[in-house]
Order: C-alpha cells, then sequence, then structure tokens
C-alpha cells in the first residue's frame, strides 16, 4: 500500500470514530436543554427528525402546538396538555431553543419584536435572552422581491439573521450534512474549492487534518462554524 492510500485510509478511520464519538456526546445531552417547538403542522416529518437526531441524538424535547402532529417520536409533548406557565419554564430553562415551520405571519412578528402571542413571545424572549435560538424553515429563503409578498419574507429571515437567528431549510432531507461537518479532510476542502460558495460547513470543535490545513491555506476556501452561519 503507498502513502497515498495509507493517508485516505487513515483519514476515513479518523472520520468514522470522530463520527462515532459525536454520536455518543449528542445522546448524553439532556433532552430539556434543546426544546424544539413544532409551530405549524410539520410538511416534512422524515427530514425534520433525521436532521434533529443527526445534531442532537436523543437530546432534544418535541412540542408540538397543533393538537396532532405528523411527527412520531416518543415522548411528544402537546402544548395545550402543558400550559403555558410550564411552556415558559421549558423556554426558561433551554440552552437552545429551535421554531419549526413557523407560519409567516409569526416570523414577520418575531422580526418586529411583537409579542402579543404567546408564540411570537416565547421567540422573542429566547432572542432576548441570547439563547440558541434556531428557525428550521420548509422551505429556500426567497431573494430580494420588490414590491411582491416574498419582499416582506425575505426581510423578516433577513432580520432574524441579524439577530444571530441560525436560519436552515430542513426539507431537502440532507440538512444534516449542510449543518455542519465533524471531520474535515484535504478531499473535503478541494471539493469545496471547486464549489462556488468556497465554504466548509463545519461544527464548533471539528477535527482540521494537517493535510486540510494545509489546502486551506491555498485554495481560497473559508470555514464557517456552526453558530456564525448555519445553512444560508
Amino acid at each position: 500500500m503507498n502513502s497515498e492510500l495509507l493517508h485516505k485510509l487513515i483519514e476515513l478511520i479518523v472520520d468514522e470514530v470522530v463520527r462515532r464519538v459525536a454520536r455518543l456526546e449528542r445522546q448524553k445531552q439532556h433532552p430539556e436543554q434543546v426544546l424544539v417547538l413544532l409551530t405549524a403542522p410539520v410538511a416534512y416529518p422524515k427530514e425534520l427528525m433525521k436532521l434533529l437526531h443527526s445534531q442532537f441524538g436523543a437530546g432534544y424535547t418535541l412540542v408540538s402546538f397543533p393538537e396532532k402532529s405528523e411527527v412520531e417520536e416518543d415522548g411528544l409533548l402537546f402544548a395545550s396538555q402543558l400550559g403555558e406557565p410550564e411552556l415558559l419554564s421549558r423556554v426558561t430553562a433551554a440552552k437552545t431553543v429551535i421554531l419549526v415551520g413557523p407560519r409567516l405571519e409569526l416570523l414577520d412578528k418575531i422580526a418586529h419584536g411583537e409579542d402579543g402571542e404567546f408564540l411570537s413571545y416565547l421567540a422573542v424572549r429566547s432572542i432576548l435572552w441570547k439563547k440558541d435560538v434556531r428557525l428550521y424553515l420548509d422551505f429556500e429563503p426567497p431573494q430580494f422581491r420588490r414590491n411582491t409578498f416574498l419582499e416582506g419574507v425575505a426581510a423578516s429571515v433577513e432580520t432574524l439573521r441579524r439577530m444571530n437567528v441560525a436560519v436552515c431549510p430542513y426539507y431537502t432531507g440532507d440538512a444534516a450534512e449542510q449543518i455542519g461537518m465533524t471531520l474535515i479532510t484535504e478531499a473535503d476542502v478541494l471539493a469545496a474549492a471547486d464549489t462556488k460558495e468556497k465554504t466548509i460547513h463545519a461544527r464548533v470543535g471539528a477535527i482540521i487534518t494537517p493535510a486540510a490545513r494545509d489546502a486551506l491555506l491555498t485554495s481560497g476556501v473559508a470555514i464557517a462554524y456552526e453558530g456564525e452561519t448555519v445553512c444560508s
């Protein structure tokens, strides 16, 4: 076996070890620290669950505001059963608050800091309390379209991003990969160099191999860590 093949084999082995360790670490998280709020009927339940499992293992709590949910998950809670005081208590205790598929009207209210509706109140408070707030959309955020309804949607999403809310479309099925890598190899850097974005999305604490570091110096590829930019 030549040195190049050996190098690739070692990177593959390290990759698998890191993935398994990361999965175990995510499963150790306390479910109450990651609160996932299903704010409306879930359009892509399988894709959503794939993303949540990839990010948090079993370390999250699901709360549905609709009385019925398309998500089939043990431990699913319903907002109507918990009541507003209990929901506020759970949001207060959580470190990460995820809003899934909110109505466009709700997006606008949150972006404008309107907290008259209980869901927008929870979201606005989470932002003010500087929690890790994430927005999982079942559509691709539109580009700016002047004098159309899409202009308002685009403006709301952009405002939330400026508030350090991570925005990610989850419906594609590969959102878990877009969220961030745990290991960056030379091959990853070279592949990213051939893309228009020239960016690798990585989780905080991701391992960068020595060969990858060398490639980063000459390829013009940037690393965006989760929390800085999560999906474009």
